[in-house]
């Protein structure tokens, strides 16, 4: 088969799948919402404690500051240290930026290419620090997802309506491929080839701390919603990582941005014993905490950067228009003297 018929068929199956879950999560939540009346959903809201919002809000701040050091670590990797400040900043814009838009890994590396050019970051450059920014989740999401399979698959069965042996075999053979990436990680010294892109794997000390990040981030930003589920879920941890996990997955799958209307319709579906209002209404504040309010934070550091940073759009444009404009006078002044 040839490459565009390869590439036909590859955009029909994405723009199928997408269709398929969007269909579904719009059904369950137009069923769902039949059967519920909205003013529970923000009724059950007010009556979440205080001590448990705050602590679901320093879950995600602890991510997000994670994302933000480790920010640092990867611009020292790929290029050489440009100071704290910037690597910190650019993350706490385009990790919050990128989930909300969606394909975080495009609208992300847009981001940081417009962060990183100015520092003297060229386009593969700023590539290679996309790709090793978005590693620690990708890794960590799958070796979460698998170990949660292996170690809890008698308690998922219920849930995912499967088998506790295929769940256990599923996630064995997700393990082996965690387990072989790394060994190859540590085996092969030359870059692997992508199509037509040739990529060099990260280092194996490289890869250990993409993988603390990466358990780190999932831990605490699936436990802010774990936090925020009523008692009547009856669910423990590590169970509800899998469950939690499919759902995020099938919102990637969708292309929907931030899995809207899928992640709710995945936990409604996975979670039946749950009153929806009281589901629905931890999801909403997941959003809030996770979502709505890093968003918020993110524009206004882009807004700040752009308004006074040396290399902002201000001083950028407006700066050089004043120093040429002051140029010709500072000449006619020499001449006169």
């Amino acid at each position: 088969m040839s490459d565009p018929r390869r590439s036909r068929w590859k955009k029909y199956l994405g723009v199928s799948v997408s269709l398929v879950l969007g269909t579904l999560a719009a059904w369950v939540l137009w069923r769902t919402f039949q059967r519920i009346n909205v003013a529970d959903v923000f009724a059950q809201m007010r009556a979440t404690p205080a001590s448990t919002l705050a602590l679901a809000a320093a879950c995600a701040a602890g991510a997000f500051a994670t994302l933000a050091c480790y920010e640092v670590a990867v611009v020292r990797y790929v290029k050489h240290c440009i100071g704290r400040a910037k690597p910190m900043v650019t993350a706490l814009i385009a990790f919050p930026l990128g989930h909300a838009v969606g394909q975080a890994m495009l609208s992300g590396g847009a981001l940081r290419y417009r962060m990183y050019t100015p520092a003297g970051f060229s386009a593969t450059e700023v590539g290679a620090t996309v790709l090793l920014a978005n590693l620690p989740y990708g890794l960590a999401f799958g070796l979460c997802l698998d170990l949660s399979l292996v170690l809890a698959a008698s308690t998922l069965e219920p849930f995912f309506r499967i088998s506790s042996e295929w769940l256990f075999t599923i996630g064995c053979i997700g393990l082996a491929k965690d387990f072989g990436y790394l060994l190859v990680v540590i085996a092969r010294r030359k870059p692997i080839r992508l199509g037509g892109w040739s990529v060099p794997l990260p280092t194996p000390a490289m890869t250990a701390l993409q993988l603390l990040v990466g358990l780190i981030d999932v831990g605490l930003i699936s436990s802010i919603l774990y936090l925020l589920l009523p008692e009547s879920a009856g669910i423990g941890y590590l169970p509800f990582l899998a469950v939690y996990l499919a759902s995020v997955m099938a919102g990637v799958l969708s292309h929907v941005p931030a899995g809207l209307g899928v992640l709710e319709s995945m936990l409604l579906l996975l979670l039946p014993d749950v009153p929806p209002e009281q589901l629905l209404a931890a999801v909403l504040m997941y959003r809030v905490i996770y979502e709505i309010v890093p968003v918020l934070g993110a524009l206004a550091l882009w807004g700040a950067f752009e308004g006074f940073s040396r290399d902002g759009a201000r001083v950028r444009l407006f700066g050089r228009a004043s120093s040429a404009t002051a140029h010709p006078g500072g000449q006619a002044d020499h001449r006169q003297q």
